[in-house]
């Protein structure tokens, strides 16, 4: 069965590998796990870990330059083109490429903060870029991320906003993973596009702020979004993640809005547990959801809970390739 996962962070481990002098990352190291757990086309994200905040503008053009070295030598991936959106089954993975956290707008060329944001959304869309998460687990220029602790107004602010219509008028993804509800709600008026939550799960089923309420979820299934649940322990089960666990997202989920809305988003991060990433450690991982290649047994396992074989082929690939082509398709005609 194949399978679209809309979050992964695979590109920072490819930038630390790099970086250590490794080569062709993304063929010998990830490939073969994507390969054993079916997945045909995932978004990647370029991600400024919280080590190098202060220098984000930096960092994420070194990690930049060596993720495409790295993916222009790969014989197992094609780029996708948003302005061809269609995942044509084939032995390689369509990626997406997508951003986690755009603080290191704030530093690119421009005479105002606005050019700025404008230069960068630009030249990003110029490399195929076509997703953004605003921020990530801070108060930015832009956005309000969950775990943020913050004397100003949580929320978009002005530039927050300016940037959203950047992204329309770009054509991009806005996704609300990782932002708080303030920025969520803001995002989810100012702007009438369908909205994706890629790697984000039930807080009915697991009380964290980084989880979607169901007021949420049910505004992104009325705009015709999508939800990736995400495997990330801490946001499975506060106590015992595990697959039954995980999968009780899906069942609520499915239950509140309908399966049409769900898909994957795995963030799987076992790849990064040696790194000095900064911040909190990040290391609870779901038992028996571990890595990409765990996932038909996922799949098995949802199958013996009750889910058919239409909702299954929808929530594992489908429904996120559905979106995708959807989203770009409406802007290209």
């Amino acid at each position: 069965m194949k399978v679209f996962d809309l979050h992964s962070d695979l590109f920072t481990d490819i930038a630390w590998r790099r970086e250590r002098g490794e080569t062709n990352v993304f063929d010998t190291v990830h490939y073969p796990y994507l390969k054993a757990g079916g997945v045909d086309a995932l978004i990647c994200v370029f991600w400024v870990e919280p080590k190098f905040r202060n220098q984000a503008f930096e960092r994420f053009q070194r990690i930049f330059s060596y993720v495409m070295e790295d993916l222009k030598s790969s014989r197992h991936l094609v780029i996708q083109d948003p302005g061809n959106p269609k995942v044509v089954s084939s032995d390689k993975v369509s990626v997406y490429l997508g951003t986690e956290g755009l603080t290191f707008l704030e530093e690119w060329k421009g005479t105002s903060l606005q050019a700025k944001i404008e230069n960068g959304f630009s030249w990003l869309s110029d490399e195929k870029v076509n997703h953004a998460i605003f921020s990530w687990n801070e108060h930015n220029f832009l956005a309000t991320g969950t775990g943020a602790v913050s004397s100003q107004a949580n929320g978009l602010t002005d530039l927050g906003q300016f940037a959203l219509k950047q992204g329309e008028i770009n054509n991009w993804v806005v996704d609300v993973t990782h932002l708080d509800e303030a920025s969520f709600w803001d995002i989810y008026h100012l702007s009438d596009q369908a909205i994706m939550a890629s790697h984000s799960n039930s807080r009915s089923i697991c009380q964290h702020e980084r989880n979607l309420t169901d007021q949420q979820i049910k505004a992104i299934a009325a705009r015709d979004g999508i939800i990736g649940l995400n495997a990330y322990g801490e946001f499975v089960h506060s106590e015992t993640p595990n697959v039954d666990h995980f999968i009780d997202h899906a069942i609520h989920i499915a239950n509140l809005v309908g399966y049409e809305y769900i898909g994957f988003g795995f963030d799987f991060i076992g790849y990064l547990k040696d790194y000095d990433l900064g911040g909190t450690p990040m290391r609870t991982v779901t038992n028996g959801l571990e890595d990409a290649s765990k996932i038909p047994e996922l799949l098995f396992r949802m199958e013996q809970r009750g889910f058919s074989r239409k909702e299954m082929e929808a929530i594992s690939f489908d429904n996120a390739n559905q979106f995708m082509q959807k989203r770009f398709d409406s802007e290209n005609k």
